[in-house]
């Protein structure tokens, strides 16, 4: 039995190497083909995630047999399912097939500041993206027991959303949902369920009443940076979102080449952009028709034979000669005006009246009006270019002065590109030693590189810099000389280089033209004695609110800017407050460690708490609800601005932006109950204000009050740990869960602290030691 359905990513998706960038491709990576292992197989499947399988050691299962244990305490069945496949749909590709890039830090706890060679860089897949699922069910395996009945109720658990798939489990990246007609009906005996087996979902909602500021590092200028570099005229042109698609194609073929001048270009742009929209209109205008006509021919065929029409007839039937009719009705009512009196004749005219498709050249005035609306062009110049709708020269002339108008704004947006390009220098360094690894593979596999000199590091091979050469060995230490050399290993990782490249490449151009956006370009002084406050005198601003690529159904061919708030953050911003609290309790303590690494996790085991991202309720939110704020330090040696201590924020600020938080936990038992209950002061501080998110914090940014919006707890015991969280509730079964759904008011009270948390035995530190020196 083949089970087809729909898997949709409820969140970015990451599947990768941790010490990688890139999202692991099928193949040898050329391709850039995406999709979730099925079975768990070859040199990473310790630490792989994939839907069915165990790795030789047995330490890491597939997540079906995982989730199969965790509902019913025992093995899924070997030959229960044969194989699954999870490809990603071709629609849901971007043109490059390279997807979003998530970054983050990792604070130190002692400092709360970032840890230096500590963040990461993931290449996450778009949020809403569809993968096509297929499971092979072994028939005969499927009828032995419960197993159909056992199947059916872990389908409903990826049906609902309880499922994640790869990294980042816990910090907001990998929650899945499949849409599928599970083929065999609701099964009438509920199987037995594992007493332990349980899952509760929290979910929040919470403004930005007070000031809220999730930086996006990206943007930040460099003034060593040469002012101009090379570029070419296809980025600008993408990022000139007013112009329809259509029009953008047409500049991208016209002026999308390397530019040498932006002035040179900037004329260019003048003289196409009215050629190019007077060509769009007139593409527009031309559509085939159905209609109606009288044949010149057949009209003149009536003026001979034994009854022929009269001359004066044939005379008047002219103006109807080849003219098109939109109906039959329409042709003979126009054929009554035309003979008048001798309208008697009509019947005969009729006979040669002929249907055709035809070509015709009508104004379209709604392409014109999605055009006026788009760049602000007047709405009545319709009429002057209807008139000349079969004159390319004449539209040209009435659009020149009309783009005029709206040429600025499109020429602003090529400078703060152009003034873009000095920004994020760290893309280039990194580029600079991809392309040097990528160097040392090719030489590795011409056969180039000796087994003498890898062992070697001051002995760098001809072309490559020692530092270069040095850090490329350090950093391949634990892998051996002939296993580098494995042909098919290699030239995975000279693709994966060059994927990683073109990612890196590619994203900063889609963040560019994403701060060139009027909406995200701060106000500056200029014009007559610089008196005129204006975005025709800014910048993008230094730091603006986080931001991510997702897919919906209307992108084309790439992902749509969203903001929102990683689930790392969320998380960190948790973790620090539980840290600080039970730091001022317990001090630096096992205990301490215990009860944070069980909450949040620790390096190889996940914490008790899934973080999800905090998603707007409304994405499209409009700009005008976004705020700034403007400010520089000054240095007292030189009273000039310091560049790089500005206070330059595009920030979230108003009740109007609401963002949406969800927290899951699952298998709570009794021994997790005193975390749970330091979750529980977590969350209701959070409802107090007492956890910030993001940065800016002294600045008063990020202290925001959740509110509780409902919980959902499902337990496969109703007389197990959930009676000690929520004392004595009704629960309804459904399936093998008996669920308990609260929301509002009382979905607050039952969140709160069931127990304070004390304070432990006052210790005291022991002196340090000294040296025989003193110190």
């Amino acid at each position: 039995m083949i089970l087809q359905g729909k898997l949709f990513a409820e969140s970015p998706i990451y599947r990768g190497n941790a010490r990688k960038t890139l999202f692991t491709r099928d193949g040898d990576g050329t391709q850039r083909l995406i999709s979730l292992p099925g079975e768990i197989a070859g040199t990473a499947q310790s630490l792989m995630d994939a839907f069915i399988g165990q790795s030789r050691s047995g330490g890491n299962i597939g997540l079906l047999n995982h989730l199969w244990l965790r509902l019913y305490k025992a093995q899924m069945p070997g030959n229960l399912i044969a194989r699954v496949q999870c490809n990603l749909q071709d629609e849901c590709y971007p043109r490059d097939r390279l997807f979003d890039l998530r970054m983050g830090i990792r604070l130190d706890e002692d400092r709360w500041a970032a840890e230096s060679n500590a963040n990461y860089k993931y290449e996450t897949l778009f949020r809403n993206a569809v993968f096509n699922l297929k499971i092979d069910v072994n028939d005969s395996a499927l009828k032995q027991g419960d197993n159909e009945a056992r199947l059916y109720y872990a389908l409903q658990e990826l049906q609902a959303g309880r499922f994640w798939f790869g990294a980042g489990k816990s910090k907001g990246l990998g929650r899945c949902r499949i849409e599928m007609n599970i083929p065999f009906a609701t099964p009438t005996t509920i199987p037995a369920a594992n007493d332990r087996a349980n899952h509760l979902t929290i979910n929040f909602r919470f403004n930005a009443s007070n000031p809220v500021l999730v930086g996006w590092n990206w943007g930040k200028l460099d003034p060593a940076v040469p002012a101009f570099a090379a570029i070419e005229g296809r980025l600008l042109v993408e990022a000139m979102r007013t112009l329809p698609e259509p029009i953008r194609q047409r500049l991208e073929m016209g002026i999308g080449g390397p530019i040498l001048s932006p002035d040179a270009w900037k004329k260019k742009l003048a003289e196409y952009l009215p050629k190019v929209l007077a060509i769009w209109l007139r593409e527009r205008a031309n559509r085939e028709v159905e209609g109606w006509v009288f044949p010149k021919a057949a009209v003149a065929k009536l003026g001979k034979g034994k009854h022929p029409l009269s001359k004066k007839a044939l005379h008047d039937l002219q103006p109807l000669v080849d003219r098109p009719f939109a109906s039959q009705d329409a042709a003979k009512s126009a054929l009554d005006n035309a003979l008048g009196k001798k309208s008697n004749m009509a019947n005969r005219v009729l006979e040669v009246l002929a249907q055709v498709r035809q070509t015709s050249q009508q104004f379209d005035h709604e392409a014109w009006r999605e055009m006026a609306n788009n760049l602000g062009f007047e709405a009545q110049l319709a009429e002057r270019l209807e008139a000349q709708i079969q004159n390319e020269a004449g539209l040209v002339q009435i659009l020149t002065p009309a783009c005029g108008k709206i040429l600025p704004a499109l020429y602003q947006q090529v400078d703060r590109q152009i003034k873009l390009l000095r920004s994020d220098p760290w893309i280039d360094a990194e580029i600079a030693n991809r392309e040097d690894h990528l160097r040392i593979k090719t030489m590795l596999l011409n056969g180039e590189i000796k087994e003498a000199q890898w062992r070697n590091p001051s002995a760098p091979p001809e072309g490559v810099r020692a530092a270069t050469w040095k850090e490329f060995l350090e950093a391949h230490s634990r892998v051996d000389y002939h296993h580098m050399l494995q042909p098919r290993n290699l030239q995975k990782s000279i693709s994966n280089d060059r994927n990683q490249i073109a990612l890196l490449q590619t994203y900063r151009q889609r963040v560019r033209q994403e701060l060139t956006q009027p909406g995200n370009t701060d106000f500056r002084y200029g014009g007559a004695a610089n008196r005129e406050a204006s975005r025709r005198y800014g910048k993008p601003y230094d730091k603006i609110f986080m931001r991510m690529l997702v897919w919906t159904p209307s992108a084309k061919e790439s992902g749509r800017w969203e903001v929102f708030i990683p689930g790392s953050t969320i998380k960190g911003a948790f973790r620090k407050r539980a840290s600080q609290v039970l730091k001022t309790l317990w001090g630096e303590s096992p205990q301490t460690n215990a009860r944070l690494d069980r909450l949040f996790g620790k390096q190889g085991d996940r914490g008790l708490v899934f973080f999800a991202d905090a998603y707007l309720a409304d994405p499209q939110m409009p700009q005008n609800v976004w705020c700034s704020m403007d400010g520089v330090r000054m240095d007292p040696k030189t009273a000039q601005p310091i560049e790089e201590a500005k206070a330059d924020f595009l920030y979230a600020y108003g009740d109007k932006l609401n963002f949406q938080l969800r927290l899951d936990l699952q298998d709570l038992q009794e021994k997790d109950l005193e975390t749970f209950a330091l979750l529980a002061h977590l969350l209701q501080d959070f409802q107090r204000g007492d956890i910030p998110l993001g940065g800016e914090k002294t600045c008063g940014f990020g202290w925001v009050k959740a509110s509780v919006t409902g919980i959902n707890w499902m337990t496969t015991a109703p007389n197990g740990v959930g009676k000690k969280l929520f004392g004595e509730q009704s629960l309804a079964q459904t399936g093998i869960w008996h669920t308990l759904n609260l929301d509002g008011e009382a979905a607050t009270r039952a969140l709160q602290p069931a127990n304070t948390l004390t304070m432990g035995e006052k210790q005291t530190a022991a002196a340090p030691l000294k040296t025989s020196q003193g110190f």
